[in-house]
């Protein structure tokens, strides 16, 4: 094939350029490949069929027999990978239109390039149909990623009544480094290149080969066949693969080899996976309503609903749910007993129907997630991430969204969907998809491209990020109507609902709302003594008899609180049983709980901790050898600025946090053989709002 170099002129990208467009780089390539590529297929539907069929495949090939066919660069390949073979990754479809359109600029009508000329020869051309995927026409820049920047673009197409083969070359390298392959004579390098044959009309210009002998030499290298009778479809070809770096990407050497997923050990299981990621909810989906449904298969083996990883069949299922309300007749849900619930999430004021989507979710516990034997799938959270993610105070929950493509575009379950919601047990996880209404309009906003109501779908899509993984709200016509950030806080609102816990009202009036807000201050842990207290005896100090059988030095709280000028005040009981002891002051969020120094951390909340102790007061000890409640009264006062008191039983100081130097921590020292304290407690708040307990750990210091 002719070398076609591209000149540098104004406004023009160079190859390093296009390598940094999408700046996404918490996604593993092979994920951004999967999305865009599949995405491309789906786009490029042929009218009234079916399915579209995506095939990945992976495979090796002799590098000099295709370096035989890149014009001037071919020596310099030849010197640089000089193995028996090398890896390629690729991706056909069919039942598609493939790349349709002009092969030259002159024959542009009414600036409608076409398939072709905006996927291989231009950049930053989007997909102008109705609910496509690509808004910015920059995620193709992927293949270039994936190896050297080489990429080959094969197709068969029927336009005007005729089949037509069409296969072109493309590299696209950093100009700017010593190695580049494209040979230049001086001047400004570009770093972009182009491989087919001579156009006769315009000079120095190539278009795609269309000779089919030429064609099948060229697919054969790969083992990958042309399309023949009536199929159309589109193959891109991406050579020199370092696979080991791709799956590095994927999963890092340095993480623990034990929760290592089996996905991530080659390509081929990267890709079946990935697929049922992002296409889920379009895999196998006859109910599909706006087109043709997703067949994919890897290296020719179909991705069956059976072979489908638990969590992705039931997300799958989750949209079927949303849009159709029912579910199909070999459900997951139905025969694992599931109970789910699809809401509809109403907006008001500013669509022309309220409903802005439908929300599907539901519980689901290990074992209806097959994470126990035989099956052991890996958790929700290693599926989503190829990494094992540790959840403090159990599970929060996985909240994924779509639009019309059937794509998941993002996984939430620490952001802007799931802020604040309640999170579930260890054995269980929560899962939700929301499915925008695509066919609903804003009220008042026009669409320029239509001159009608601008739909959802469009809204949303504009809103996206090259690398389609979140949504975002915009200003339009001046106005910003928050419609993303409604709809996650009513689908927060839905999860809360539905699953937390009801709230008892403690104080109804508004003078006690000091007292109500921190009503769950100080809570007792659930280990916090074994035995019910017995009624108060006057000889001891107002203190009933308990007799220690904990293992551990536990610490309780009774009687009322006492509210005034930022502080509240407590009597508390330390049982302490030979160890030294650290009393802390914690936050409760519905996230994890805050000690001061987690708390002040400067990739956490970052500010002065909101609780501090002020006074504490032991007023009665007995030995913990004791049977016998008789102890003996005494007046141990710690306040801020002493921050230390001590007797013969026991020693107390106020420890500061390391960053702010709040006193967020009492150190409990007791004798040998231990002692039961009690006493008083005050500690200051400086945000009403928040929920705080004290909790009492063992330490050895």
């Amino acid at each position: 094939m002719k070398i076609e170099v591209a000149e540098h002129g104004r406004m023009s990208e160079s190859g390093s350029s296009l390598l940094r467009l999408i700046q996404n780089q918490d996604m593993p390539l092979l994920d951004l490949f999967v999305r865009e590529s599949v995405q491309n297929s789906l786009d490029a539907a042929a009218s009234d069929v079916e399915y579209v069929n995506v095939d990945m495949v992976t495979g090796t090939f002799k590098p000099a027999a295709l370096n035989r066919h890149l014009e001037k660069i071919e020596d310099r390949l030849n010197r640089r990978y000089s193995s028996v073979s090398q890896n390629f990754i690729a991706v056909r479809d069919s039942n598609t239109i493939g790349l349709t359109g002009p092969v030259r600029y002159k024959d542009v009508r009414n600036n409608s390039f076409g398939n072709l000329l905006k996927l291989v020869y231009e950049i930053c051309k989007p997909q102008s149909t109705e609910g496509a995927g690509g808004s910015w026409g920059l995620g193709k820049t992927i293949y270039f990623r994936l190896g050297i920047g080489l990429v080959l673009y094969y197709s068969r197409i029927r336009q005007n009544g005729k089949y037509q083969s069409r296969l072109v070359a493309c590299l696209v390298e950093d100009e700017t480094k010593k190695e580049a392959l494209i040979p230049h004579a001086g001047g400004v390098k570009r770093g972009i290149a182009w491989w087919g044959k001579r156009d006769g009309l315009v000079a120095g210009s190539t278009i795609p080969v269309d000779n089919e002998l030429e064609i099948v030499k060229i697919l054969s290298i790969f083992g990958l066949s042309p399309y023949t009778h009536s199929e159309t479809g589109t193959t891109i070809i991406i050579p020199y693969i370092d696979e080991k770096a791709l799956l590095n990407e994927v999963y890092a050497i340095n993480e623990p080899a034990e929760s290592k997923p089996y996905w991530v050990g080659s390509i081929a299981d990267y890709l079946n996976i990935a697929l049922q990621r992002w296409y889920s909810p379009r895999l196998n989906n006859i109910s599909y309503p706006y087109g043709a449904y997703l067949s994919a298969s890897v290296n020719g083996t179909k991705v069956k609903i059976s072979g489908m990883l638990s969590l992705f069949r039931y997300v799958r299922e989750l949209y079927i749910l949303a849009t159709t309300g029912t579910l199909e007749s070999e459900s997951l849900i139905e025969s694992a007993g599931i109970s789910w619930f699809v809401e509809s999430i109403d907006l008001r004021g500013v669509l022309s129907s309220t409903s802005s989507g439908k929300f599907a979710y539901a519980k689901f516990n290990r074992r209806q997630l097959q994470m126990e034997p035989p099956s052991n799938e890996r958790s929700p959270y290693q599926q989503i991430l190829n990494i094992a993610v540790q959840m403090e105070g159990g599970n929060g929950p996985i909240v994924m969204y779509t639009r019309r493509p059937g794509m998941i575009v993002g996984y939430d379950y620490d952001g802007t969907w799931t802020h604040r919601m309640p999170k579930s047990a260890p054995d269980e996880f929560i899962l939700g998809l929301f499915v925008a209404n695509s066919q609903n309009t804003l009220k008042s906003i026009v669409d320029p491209k239509t001159g009608s109501l601008m739909s959802l779908e469009e809204y949303i899509r504009q809103g996206e990020k090259a690398d389609h993984a979140s949504w975002s709200d915009r200003n339009i016509a001046g106005n910003n109507f928050r419609i993303i950030s409604n709809i996650q806080k009513h689908v927060i609102s839905k999860i809360k609902k539905k699953y937390s816990e009801p709230v008892r009202e403690t104080f109804e009036r508004q003078n006690t709302g000091l007292a109500h807000a921190l009503a769950d201050m100080l809570l007792p842990q659930s280990d916090f003594g074994t035995d019910a207290s017995v009624p108060p005896n006057p000889n001891n100090g107002g203190r009933g008899q308990r007799p220690i059988h904990a293992r551990k030095s536990t610490f309780r709280i009774f009687g009322n609180p006492q509210y005034s000028n930022g502080s509240v005040e407590y009597e508390f009981e330390i049982v302490m049983k030979g160890k030294p002891c650290i009393l802390s002051l914690q936050v409760l969020t519905d996230f994890k709980r805050y000690q001061a120094d987690s708390w002040e951390k400067e990739d956490e909340i970052g500010k002065p901790f909101p609780l501090e102790f002020k006074e504490l007061t032991i007023t009665h000890i007995r030995k913990a050898a004791e049977k016998s409640c008789v102890g003996y009264d005494c007046n141990i006062l710690i306040t801020g600025s002493a921050r230390g008191g001590n007797n013969k039983d026991v020693s107390v100081e106020f420890l500061k946090s390391s960053r702010f130097s709040t006193l967020g921590y009492a150190h409990f020292v007791p004798s040998e053989s231990g002692c039961i304290i009690t006493g008083n407690l005050v500690f200051s708040f400086s945000d009403p709002a928040l929920k705080g307990m004290c909790e009492l750990k063992e330490t050895d210091k």
